[in-house]
């Protein structure tokens, strides 16, 4: 017998790895673009989301915290959404130094229909299971997310 057997730490691994691998396969990034009328990297998904259901601008700062990255990675992608014509950065009015990071118009579109694709594909996903166990299911992903952030 195995020393994983009756390991529900190794169960939720084998079932969040495959979910990972499912989710993030190319195949399923295609999917989810079919329709935009311009390339969004994997990676710029959940930037353009946070800004959609934020529905402010954010610095930049705001949306490493979130994404649980470094500064450095929402810089590159920022600045590749920038060149989209996806976001825009404007002067902080608090704070002069800082910049905050919008959604265009264009941007809001976008963002909107990944979005829907996402809640769709998710649906579809989750169809025959009962909504106590998604709740269940996200409150202890939510609870696994931010013990992760205090690492």
């Amino acid at each position: 017998m195995s020393e994983y057997a009756d390991d529900p730490t190794q169960e939720l691994l084998a079932a969040v790895s495959a979910l990972s691998y499912a989710l993030g396969r190319s195949q399923v990034h295609g999917q989810l673009t079919v329709g935009l009328d311009v390339k969004v990297e994997r990676a710029a998904f959940a930037v353009l989301r946070i800004l959609l259901l934020d529905d402010t601008p954010l610095r930049s700062s705001t949306l490493a915290e979130r994404l649980m990255v470094q500064p450095p990675h929402i810089t590159r992608q920022v600045a590749r959404l920038e060149q989209q014509g996806l976001v825009e950065r404007t002067r902080d009015p608090e704070d002069h130094r800082a910049q905050l990071v919008g959604l265009t118009d264009h941007g809001r579109r976008v963002a909107h229909q990944l979005n829907q694709a996402i809640r769709d594909r998710l649906s579809r996903t989750l169809d025959d299971i009962p909504a106590e166990d998604i709740r269940a299911a996200t409150r202890v992903i939510q609870r696994m997310a931010i013990n992760s952030s205090a690492d």
